[in-house]
């Protein structure tokens, strides 16, 4: 078999007190049946390959063994840059801030921040995320609301149906409401301050820890200006660009047949949603099950995806890290979108400030 095959990859699952058992109930998941279980982690550094000759092997060993084979343009002396999750939040999750890369060098000595985005698998009526302030504020006022138990007074709420994609670059304050269910892309990190939960206590009247001061350093004050993202449409190749940051892209590619997609000179992380796909990658062919992830190396340089188990059409989402902004106006370019179709959807992802 080719070094350059399609790698399904073995997830791992995270308790979290506001899980369930919606991954494995739903999404079809193997995950324990006696704990709540929040988060399947199913790209990641430390996960390990199931099939192949590299089955046993986890991520970090094949990026720092492979080199430029998997990762092409993406540094392979350092972290694994990308991780996916599968996320099941039936209660409210505390309010949260992430830093960005000098801050998370700066307070934590990690080499990523955390940007990420969400795709929403699954809401219940009337499901809503808290995304930004509602107003500007200040670090003052921020401390003062936490304080007091009043910090949801200026806190966003937007209402979420499936298909709906967020961004969320770091710095945004931000909580999954109960009821959601989200594939989760986002830079290597679990650098997580925790601001505020909501006034909630434990069976024995204790409150959860939260990180006031070192949020409040890296919090973005602004009212928050942001909105669902827009994606860029390819009917015709019935493709859609979902995301497009600085630290990665995702779109969705959906299949009624053979698609043929390029790697981008990145390793590619794929998670089928909710029909199986067939995904042939350095001539082989390898079944990737519903929710289930796993890795396409760069120097594959194509991979095809095509519906499979008796489907007419399947969806699945594909993460790969740019080369840069340039090469991908350049990708969209060459799809045939406007300058000014590229430019609307591109200013999605840039800077508030």
């Amino acid at each position: 078999m080719s070094t350059l095959y399609p790698m399904l990859v073995r997830p791992r699952f995270v308790e979290r007190i506001w899980g369930d058992h919606n991954l494995t109930g739903k999404l079809g998941k193997d995950a324990p049946r006696d704990k709540p279980i929040g988060e399947s982690w199913e790209i990641y550094e430390e996960n390990a390959v199931e099939n192949g000759p590299y089955a046993g092997r986890t991520i970090g060993e094949l990026r720092a063994e492979m080199g430029a084979g998997l990762m092409g343009h993406v540094r392979s002396d350092e972290l694994f840059p990308l991780l996916t999750k599968l996320i099941d939040a039936q209660d409210t999750l505390s309010v949260q801030v992430h830093p960005n890369d000098r801050f998370a060098h700066e307070l934590e000595h990690q080499p990523y921040g955390k940007t990420e985005c969400w795709y929403v698998i699954a809401a219940a009526p009337n499901a809503a995320l808290t995304y930004g302030f509602s107003r500007d504020t200040s670090p003052e006022e921020y401390t003062r609301l936490v304080q007091e138990g009043k910090l949801d007074k200026i806190l966003r709420q937007i209402a979420v149906q499936p298909g709906d994609v967020i961004y969320l670059p770091a710095g945004m304050v931000h909580a999954i409401g109960g009821g959601i269910m989200v594939y989760e892309l986002q830079q290597t990190s679990d650098v997580t301050y925790r601001i505020y939960d909501w006034n909630r206590r434990d069976a024995e009247g204790h409150s959860r820890e939260l990180h006031v001061d070192k949020a409040r350093q890296v919090l973005d004050y602004h009212r928050a200006s942001r909105d669902k993202i827009r994606p860029l449409r390819d009917d015709h190749q019935h493709r859609a660009f979902l995301i497009a940051g600085p630290y990665f892209c995702m779109e969705m590619i959906e299949a009624g047949q053979a698609q043929n997609v390029g790697t981008y000179n990145s390793v590619v992380a794929a998670c089928a949603l909710d029909q199986p796909v067939e995904v042939e990658a350095g001539g082989q062919k390898v079944r990737l099950a519903r929710y289930s992830s796993m890795l396409i190396p760069a120097a594959a340089g194509t991979y095809a995806v095509r519906p499979c188990g008796g489907a007419k059409t399947a969806a699945v989402l594909v993460a790969y890290v740019p080369v840069s902004k340039d090469a991908t106006r350049t990708e969209l370019l060459g799809r045939g979108f406007s300058a000014d179709q590229i430019d609307s959807f591109l200013a999605q992802f840039a800077p508030v400030i």
